[in-house]
């Protein structure tokens, strides 16, 4: 199976926020590929909690946490997230999504399929396509392309948003990748490097003060 790539972030305020320091970051694993279901009553939209991706220590905090809001035993929350695949936590908690590459893949997709597919698609071709993801994304071992820019997310799910955390993303990368002391980021070696791997068209280098200037073009 693939390692999935989901995360949520929460609204501030929100009842999770005991347990949020055992989290990367405060951020959630969600179920991969279709990580939003409807309730057992079809009134509400549930996100679904990877339990995959939880240490035990996490697992154990979350049935503790949602068994006191809910009046009832850690063991009876626990027992129901396996059978379901995850912890239930409702969608008016979700501030925003991130995922990674296996998440743009699945998103493409996805839009393919409601660019191509009958409108509106007939239950056969939901079930086709759904069984399709979870063959390939949950039972199989398919990688999802790289997305290492911009121009490898397909167009219409392209947004000027999505660029600059792209960007940012690479620049983090280059960053954590570098090896860099306080010393690179406080000269500019550090952004120096960053800005030669985000942008390789151009050549970018540090110049000294005084090797780039004479004292008669400082003073006219």
């Amino acid at each position: 199976m693939t390692k999935h790539d989901t995360w949520v972030k929460l609204k501030p305020g929100n009842p999770y926020e005991p347990i949020l320091d055992l989290l990367p970051d405060g951020m959630i694993p969600m179920r991969d590929p279709f990580p939003l279901e409807l309730s057992a009553d079809r009134k509400a939209s549930l996100w679904i909690i990877d339990l995959e991706r939880l240490s035990s220590v996490q697992s154990q905090a979350l049935a503790q946490l949602i068994a006191q809001h809910r009046n009832a035993t850690p063991l009876e929350v626990a027992t129901e997230a396996m059978n379901k695949g995850g912890f239930a936590m409702s969608h008016e908690w979700v501030e925003s999504m991130q995922c990674g590459d296996e998440g743009f893949q699945r998103q493409k997709e996805l839009a393919i399929f409601f660019e191509t597919a009958p409108q509106p698609p007939s239950p056969l071709a939901w079930a086709e396509f759904v069984n399709g993801q979870v063959e390939r994304w949950i039972d199989g071992n398919e990688a999802p392309p790289p997305i290492n820019s911009i121009d490898d997310v397909y167009p219409s799910l392209r947004t000027p948003e999505l660029e600059r955390a792209l960007k940012m993303r690479k620049i983090q990368t280059a960053i954590a990748n570098g090896g860099y002391s306080v010393l690179d980021v406080l000269t500019g070696r550090a952004m120096v490097g960053c800005l030669n791997i985000i942008d390789p068209e151009n050549s970018y280098s540090l110049v000294g003060y005084d090797d780039e200037f004479d004292d008669e073009e400082i003073y006219e």
